[in-house]
């Protein structure tokens, strides 16, 4: 009798085992389309992507069959799976954070760099990595410089310290001169902290780079160069490529700020139905006063402000277009966020699609708005592209991105560290 008992639970022990090895995965997506845009080819049809909490298991090639041993499988026939986007330059609000954070998950961002950092965003990423808020992965930058608290013989205790707090980088905005450049540079790198920031314009473009900045916003610096004398730019790109320097164009601020775009055209941008009429009337108000005020006077007068806001746009589509032709590492962002028809998250939709008006292939705008910001934190081992082992952020659509950059806008729903969230989820916690 003890030995048909003992047989009888080994064998109840196997059953469950059996039954729980067979369930080993969170979620198949099934006969996808898999997009590497880091790679030499970019598509990967028909394959079954499985994951295991916040982690890509496995990818093989699909056999036709809907996978028995994952507790939740989505159908990815005529689908296309990439990683989540990211919008590296950021002005976190002070209000309605939780609301920020839906938005950029509605839009498909999974990872967001705050470019003006407060104390308080270090609890909010803590938050956040613990799962007490749901948000895309969060970098801070730190207080910015200029800081009249912060003397150059602070610097080094004072960036340790942001280095303590948990900060991920230091930010500027402008340094009183070179002497102060070379000294925060110097405390940075004793800190392991990178900077990143404007390129200061007491310091030549050439020195910025030189220094190891690790990224320079807006093409400060480079736009100078480029309109004084454009051969310059292919000298400076290969001191990026020396330096490791990224660049962060944030055409769309641009795009916006010179008034390019007519009001009537950002009332339909993608997202504003997400934010509240009050905020989108507010927008319009805005900017119908700026377009009124600008397009005061006629004739020659006009003309000219009109065709030199025009061409400030297209040197920056033109510059940008050789700084990727020539090789140089770039991340993207709108730099709009909250800004007059910025809508977080969606607003990176918008960015892309200039990058594209400038001319730069649909696969290497999906990389450097993937790839490329995993790269630039060192980190592309563990996030930013689909291989096994990598961090399960991720972006399903229902049209090819790399056929049309639009395609981005067919989102049927994001995956965040493993858990597969569908836009109308995200609203209705919006609303809630």
């Amino acid at each position: 009798m003890i030995i048909i008992k003992s047989v009888f639970f080994v064998l109840v022990y196997i059953l469950i085992s059996g039954k729980i090895l067979a369930q080993q995965y969170d979620y198949c997506i099934h006969d996808v389309s898999v997009i590497t845009a880091e790679k030499a080819t970019p598509l990967h049809e028909h394959q079954d992507v499985f994951l295991r909490k916040d982690k890509i298991a496995k990818i093989s090639a699909s056999s036709g069959v809907t996978p028995k041993n994952c507790r939740t499988v989505i159908d990815g026939t005529g689908k296309f799976l990439m990683p989540g986007l990211t919008d590296m330059h950021v002005h976190l609000p002070s209000e309605h954070i939780e609301k920020f954070m839906l938005l950029n998950l509605a839009a498909g961002v999974t990872t967001i760099r705050s470019m003006r950092g407060k104390y308080s965003h270090i609890e909010l990423k803590k938050n956040i990595t613990s799962g007490k808020m749901l948000g895309p992965d969060l970098y801070i930058a730190s207080t910015y410089f200029p800081n009249k608290n912060i003397t150059i013989d602070r610097l080094a205790d004072s960036i340790q310290g942001f280095k303590n707090a948990g900060f991920d980088f230091v930010k500027v905005l402008a340094v009183p001169d070179s002497l102060y450049f070379e000294a925060l540079m110097k405390a940075a790198k004793k800190a392991g902290l990178p900077v990143v920031g404007h390129a200061p314009n007491h310091v030549s473009i050439e020195r910025v780079i030189e220094s190891d900045y690790a990224c320079i916003e807006h093409l400060q610096g480079l736009d100078d160069a480029f309109i004084t004398d454009s051969n310059t730019i292919p000298a400076l790109v290969e001191k990026m490529k020396e330096h490791n320097t990224y660049n962060c164009p944030t055409l769309d601020y641009y795009n916006v700020f010179l008034l390019q775009v007519p009001v009537a055209e950002l009332q339909k941008r993608p997202g504003l139905d997400f934010m509240d009429k009050q905020t989108v009337a507010g927008w319009t108000k805005d900017l119908t006063e700026d377009f009124a005020k600008f397009n005061q006077g006629s004739g020659d007068t006009l003309k000219r402000k009109q065709e030199k806001r025009q061409r400030n746009m297209e040197m920056r589509y033109r510059l940008i277009k050789q700084l990727n032709d020539l090789g140089a590492k770039m991340i993207l962002s709108p730099a709009e966020a909250n800004d007059p028809f910025g809508v977080p998250g969606f607003c990176v939709w918008e960015e892309m699609k200039l990058f594209s008006r400038a001319g730069i292939s649909n696969k290497d705008i999906l990389r450097i708005a993937t790839y490329n910001a995993a790269d630039f934190f060192h980190e592309s081992d563990s996030w930013g592209s689909i291989a096994e082992g990598k961090k399960a952020n991720l972006l399903l659509l229902d049209r090819n991105p790399l056929e049309s950059i639009e395609n981005i806008q067919s989102q049927r729903g994001v995956f965040l560290a493993g858990k597969y969230y569908e836009p109308k989820t995200l609203e209705a916690m919006m609303k809630d």
